[in-house]
Parts: structure tokens; sequence; C-alpha cells
């Protein structure tokens, strides 16, 4: 089973909305770069639209994707997870880019969601790499893969998981769930598996950022 490897530099970062600036550019074996934008669960701390000096790239290869995303804005000491969403069939949307309840609810869309990463943040700024291959991706649905490197619109969405907890660690760094609170705003188009990933906690989960990369 192809799994997603990572080669995560110093933290880490999940589930979009539909608001975000999306990627320009990008050939095969070359950077597509787009933005990364503040998720809609932040516009409550006051924070919305672009990530000021954050970017993300992804080079797509026949054989599969690599990635990257530099970000501003983390909180040292809180734990983040990185999740890659591939929607291998974004033509099924009628949005573009897709839709979580697209990408989620809609099986013509043939989409995955996985777990990429996760760290503790040791600043406001970090990177976060990695990559996945032409293949099984083993992940939130059952039975999916990434179908075309080339042709899957890609998101990067990163979900914080508030201060790190010796006592829920490391599920903080490698689930969904890790340390969140039954109190979080946790999408209720999220399936099951999302919500039993991990050992729940005191702390308030959020989606924090996402960047989406739309089919060159």
């Amino acid at each position: 089973m192809n799994a997603v490897t990572l080669g995560t530099r110093m933290l880490v970062l999940v589930l979009l909305p539909a608001l975000v600036s999306c990627g320009d550019g990008g050939t095969v074996g070359n950077p597509q770069t787009t933005a990364v934008n503040w998720h809609p669960q932040m516009e409550q701390s006051g924070r919305s639209g672009l990530v000021e000096g954050a970017v993300a790239e992804l080079v797509r290869y026949p054989e599969g994707i690599s990635f990257q995303l530099t970000t501003e804005g983390l909180t040292p000491g809180n734990a983040y997870t990185l999740w890659l969403v591939v929607i291998n069939s974004p033509e099924a949307c009628e949005s573009n880019p897709c839709t979580p309840p697209e990408a989620l609810q809609l099986s013509e869309t043939d989409s995955q969601v996985l777990f990429a990463g996760g760290e503790i943040a040791g600043g406001s700024r970090g990177t976060f790499a990695g990559s996945a291959e032409v293949g099984s991706l083993e992940g939130w649905l059952p039975d999916r893969s990434l179908v075309d490197s080339l042709a899957a619109e890609v998101w990067l969405v990163v979900n914080d998981h508030g201060p790190a907890l010796d006592e829920f660690m490391p599920g903080m760094i490698n689930s969904y769930r890790g340390g969140c609170s039954d109190d979080s705003p946790f999408p209720p188009i999220f399936p099951d598996t999302a919500l039993g990933d991990g050992e729940s906690g005191p702390n308030t989960c959020l989606l924090y950022q996402v960047a989406i990369f739309l089919v060159p």
C-alpha cells in the first residue's frame, strides 16, 4: 500500500473552505504554487483571507506528487496535524474548486483524506513537506487511491490541536482527534472514521489553514 511519506522540517499543518486563492502555473516536474488561507473556523479569532508570508507548492509527476507548505501564524507549543486531500475527479464537482461536501459526500469525485504529518510548533513559522505515490491511499474513506497525479485537485489542510499535552501524545500529532474535546467544532460532513481517529482530550481543536491546487 502506498502511504504518504513525510520529510517534515519544523512542524505541521486540513479541510477546506471554497473561498481560497487557488494555484497558478505548474507543469510536470515543475512547482505549482498557491496561497495559504485561514480556514473559516478561524474567523472567530479575527483571522480570515490570506495568511501573510505563507506559500504552498505542489510538484506533479506521473508516479505521484510532492508538496511543501511554508506558513506563518502558528502558536508556539501547539500541536498541529497536516492532512492531504486528493480529489481524483474534480470534474464531477459543480464548484471550482470543489466544496468540502462534494469532496467528502459525492462518491463520483473519488476523493480521499489522509494524514500527512504532525508536529509541535517551535515558533510562528513552519515548513512542512511530503509526498504521495500513485496507487492505494489509506485514509478516511475506504478503497481510495491517487489515480492520476496530473489530473487530481489537491488540498493541504492544517488542524490545530491546541497546546501540546504530554498525556495525549503522540496522538495530538498523528491523529485527527488527538487531544480534542467533544465540544470542538467538528464539521458534520466528516465521516466517523475521522471523528474516531484519536483520543479525545480537553482542547478545543480548529481547522486552521488550507491551500488548494487546481488541476493545471
